[in-house]
């Protein structure tokens, strides 16, 4: 395989990348896609300049512009070989997205982010109606707690540098000390039922520091030390 050839791999990568619309940390490539990162596909796929890669404190990947266009021309391109039955999958549904997006006229990178020029992504292909407002949430009630799920989200908002960021359990139970480990550890139960919501072990379990050990949630027999919230 000639240096500039992308795996499967390298290609999932720069897929997952623009779907995600966002720089991601290599955890959630692996414990979240799914997918067997080594250094040897960021090497390539840095090498080509598709990619940018942060090593410290944790390895993060995002998208060059060149890494955009590239992952782009996947969509309607034929599988490569050997991909197997979910590769060929994956690539029958880049496929639809490449005839929406020439249908439509939408960029793919606003499409991705879920904008198309300010305004809805339905809207491409539907005239829009009159919106109806936003309800707006009920105030707490005087001398009720807030819902311990909504102050797990305000937390995780105030600690994560973007959206879909992974921060550290121990640091969001650190801002959220009005609440018991109990509490905490029930609303991160019913958040990890959300399709945008990911809760992951830490890859490298020889720089957790005691206290992240001890915040960990235990689910599915796994405990899981990051938190990720995507818009």
């Amino acid at each position: 395989m000639s240096e500039k050839e992308l795996t499967l791999v390298d290609r999932c990568v720069l897929i997952t990348l623009m779907i995600k619309a966002t720089p991601l940390q290599q955890t959630y490539l692996t414990n979240v896609a799914g997918i067997g990162i080594k250094p040897e596909h960021r090497r390539r796929l840095s090498s080509q300049g598709l990619i940018e890669v942060t090593e410290k404190p944790r390895i993060i990947l995002a998208l060059t512009d060149a890494g955009w266009r590239r992952a782009a021309e996947e969509m309607g391109a034929e599988p490569p070989k050997r991909a197997g039955g979910a590769g060929g999958t994956l690539y029958i549904a880049l496929d639809f997205l490449r005839r929406f997006i020439d249908h439509s006229g939408i960029r793919a990178d606003d499409l991705f982010r879920l904008q198309t020029n300010g305004a809805d992504v339905a809207s491409a292909v539907a005239a829009p109606g009159p919106a109806d407002p936003a309800p707006t949430p009920p105030a707490p009630a005087p001398g009720r707690q807030a819902d311990p799920v909504a102050l797990v989200r305000q937390a995780y908002r105030e600690l994560a540098p973007a959206p879909g960021d992974y921060v550290m359990l121990a640091d969001l139970r650190s801002a959220l000390d009005d609440l018991s480990r109990a509490e905490v550890d029930a609303a991160l139960l019913e958040l990890n039922r959300e399709r945008n919501v990911h809760l992951v072990p830490e890859s490298n379990q020889k720089v957790l520091k005691p206290e992240e050990r001890a915040a960990a949630v235990s689910i599915g027999n796994q405990d899981k030390h990051l938190l990720a919230i995507s818009s």
